[in-house]
């Protein structure tokens, strides 16, 4: 009971958008997508264009019949496509024509992924046949997976560059890997979960001088390019972070839970995070593009409208403020502050790192102004916990520690 009632307070706070779908794209499974200029490339059973941001579109196939196509990029006016068993297909003319470009690549490596490219060079993650490199002008791909083990991380789940690291998640071992530019060899990380098991990432997102990364335990950041991570996650449900993009110093993270998925934001470099969308598709990929932000789900192509940056809800989130709480680490006592912007309903629950609610602190109208609350937790075991203050539209969470 307590699991339905966290999940409507939660998302009770959830704005709903007016979400708008693709129709002319009636292939479900939207696997892809690249946003450049007016052109719009998404890939699904065929690959779908727009020459116009979206108000018109046609459909052309690389291969003599319908394939996934599961990575698209562009770099220097070359047109990189991935396919799901027929590998990798070029274009020079904005993918009216296409060439198929499968030189150097391992049998199982036909199984795209995902491009990303550092100068001149293009990364190629696959499903089962590792990471591979292409340099520009040249005639052939090459491998790149020197001490990535082939029966646990040959299966890419994302690839991108932060630095002067390459950072690759592959499998599901609950192992990520690092290559810093120029070195002979991948360097294997753990991510540790919540809860001090390990987790595999399933995205990465290189954001100014932070790192972020999502899985199935939460959001994670790191402050030196992927070496390390810490959590910051959403603990409230088990959602399974799938995506991140950016707008400006906003990230938004999107989540999925079974059927559903849900986009959360932060404006405080994912020290707080706060909902935002929840719709009922399964989420694979967000995009932003064209001041919307765009789903690419198991039931097509959608977008809405992006949110000011600059709204009512993100000011009076600035007035309301949930402090560390202090001591942290502490046993078995601590002080949690707070500050209130307008008289309204307050709760200030506490969760476990299962995020079963286990102490209610604040309960009650509040009128403006700055409070604080004890928090005793003498009938508690050793772990991580949760800390969660909110209003009719504010969200705050944060983490505390009780070492006994």
């Amino acid at each position: 009971m307590k699991k339905v009632i966290l999940f409507l307070i939660v998302f009770s706070l959830t704005l709903f958008a007016q979400w708008n779908k693709i129709e002319v794209i009636q292939y479900p499974y939207i696997y892809s997508a690249l946003f450049s200029g007016d052109d719009i490339y998404v890939g699904g059973d065929s690959l779908y264009i727009s020459r116009d941001r979206g108000l018109s579109w046609n459909s052309v196939c690389p291969t003599n019949q319908p394939i996934e196509i599961t990575a698209l990029y562009k770099i220097e006016n070359v047109l990189f496509l991935g396919t799901y068993g027929e590998g990798v297909f070029l274009s020079s003319d904005n993918g009216e024509n296409w060439v198929q470009f499968n030189s150097g690549l391992g049998i199982f490596a036909n199984y795209a992924k995902k491009f990303i490219s550092s100068g001149d060079t293009i990364f190629y993650g696959t499903d089962g046949g590792g990471v591979y490199f292409y340099k520009l002008n040249t005639d052939s791909w090459q491998a790149y997976n020197e001490n990535l083990p082939d029966n646990i991380a040959w299966s890419t789940n994302d690839i991108v560059i932060s630095g002067n690291n390459i950072l690759l998640s592959a499998g599901a071992s609950g192992f990520y890997y690092i290559r810093p530019k120029g070195s002979s060899a991948w360097i294997e990380k753990r991510l540790v979960s919540p809860t001090g098991g390990y987790t595999t990432p399933n995205t990465f997102l290189p954001f100014n001088a932070i790192v972020f990364t999502g899985s199935r335990a939460g959001i994670f950041r790191s402050y030196d390019y992927g070496d390390n991570f810490e959590y910051v996650g959403i603990n409230a449900l088990s959602l399974n972070v799938v995506s991140f993009v950016d707008q400006g110093n906003r990230v938004y993270a999107g989540l999925t839970r079974a059927n559903d998925f849900f986009v959360w934001y932060s404006d405080d470099f994912g020290s707080s995070w706060n909902p935002l969308y929840h719709e009922f598709q399964g989420l694979k990929k967000l995009f932003i593009y064209d001041n919307k932000i765009w789903a690419a789900t198991n039931d097509g192509l959608y977008f809405t409208n992006l949110p000011p940056l600059n709204v009512e809800p993100d000011l009076e989130i600035k007035n309301f403020v949930l402090e560390q709480n202090y001591p942290n680490p502490f046993n078995p006592k601590t002080v949690i502050q707070y500050k209130i912007g307008k008289r309204q309903l307050v709760s200030i629950k506490v969760y476990n790192v299962l995020g079963n609610e286990v102490a209610t602190l604040v309960n009650e109208y509040k009128e403006a102004g700055k409070y604080q609350v004890e928090f005793d937790a003498s009938n508690l075991s050793s772990g991580v916990y949760y800390y969660r203050l909110q209003t009719d539209n504010v969200s705050l969470t944060k983490k505390m520690i009780l070492q006994r």
